[in-house]
């Protein structure tokens, strides 16, 4: 009870602060931003740029914690009313505003199962978030890890040393279907934040309407797939081609030594193109 109103009142004092920081980080030049410990709670205050438009409810982080770890890492907590939702944010050497890529991992795969993907983007200059997703009485699903990804990523890009303008989710079989629901979902509403998709064997049958819903994300979208046995590329190439139609603006790379899980030979290509797809639809090149 004692936290919930501290962190009440210091939303109430701090609010008109957070709002010009955050005008301020979005539009800040690289080099502007130094990297610096926050441990303060903070609102997103995220709007669609045109009102008239029609949004799907969304999920507004209500506070946020950020705690310094070692070599260059933070914890992040963001707060949905009481819900927590907890995450490792890898920043790179150097000043920011950085831009951003979350990555969501496959089904009940544990977050640190993908460091190196996320070490791998920092040291090239790329911020990247890892998420805790957790089962909920022993299920997960899409439509919930979808929402504690905009939850990190309300919270997250209003950090003065993220630019907001240039996100990104990356996401591995169920969490590539999770950043493709988020992104299509929610596109409406972000679509002057997020820049693209990159899904990585994504595993589109947990979902039956995500075709449908794949037209409503306007960005780039970059489909990594495996040819080797257990891939879908190998065994359900089609699937991803329809995906690759349905988007608005898609491509498909695969890669002939990978498996489902890519901790092949290629998997190293895979973050370098990875990180290449980022670079090559960033805001500020």
């Amino acid at each position: 009870m004692g936290k919930k109103l501290i962190r009440k009142n210091s939303l109430i004092l701090v609010v008109s602060a957070i709002l010009l920081s955050m005008v301020a980080a979005c539009d800040a030049k690289p080099s502007d931003v130094p990297v610096s410990s926050i441990n303060i709670n903070t609102v997103s205050t995220s709007e669609t740029s045109d009102p008239s438009v029609s949004v799907p409810d969304k999920v507004i982080t209500t506070g946020i914690d950020v705690i310094d770890m070692e070599d260059n890492t933070k914890q992040i907590k963001v707060y949905v009313d009481e819900r927590e939702i907890v995450g490792v944010l890898y920043l790179p050497e150097g000043t920011g505003p950085f831009p951003v890529c979350y990555i969501a991992q496959g089904l009940g795969a544990p977050y640190y199962a993908y460091i190196d993907i996320a070490e791998a983007m920092a040291a090239n200059g790329i911020a990247a978030v890892l998420i805790d997703f957790e089962a909920e009485n022993g299920e997960y699903s899409y439509v919930t890890e979808a929402e504690d990804l905009i939850a990190m990523f309300d919270g997250v890009t209003s950090l003065p040393y993220i630019y907001c303008h240039d996100t990104f989710f990356w996401g591995h079989s169920f969490g590539a279907l999770v950043t493709a629901y988020a992104g299509c979902e929610y596109y409406s509403y972000y679509s002057e934040k997020l820049k693209g998709l990159i899904l990585l064997e994504p595993s589109f049958d947990f979902s039956d309407d995500i075709y449908d819903k794949m037209p409503d994300f306007g960005g780039k979208v970059m489909i990594f797939a495996g040819k080797a046995e257990g891939s879908i590329g190998g065994s359900s190439p089609d699937k991803l081609e329809n995906a690759k139609k349905a988007f608005r603006n898609a491509d498909i790379r695969y890669f002939e030594g990978e498996d489902h899980y890519f901790h092949g030979p290629e998997r190293n290509a895979m973050i370098q193109a990875s990180i290449d797809f980022i670079r090559n639809n960033m805001e500020k090149n």
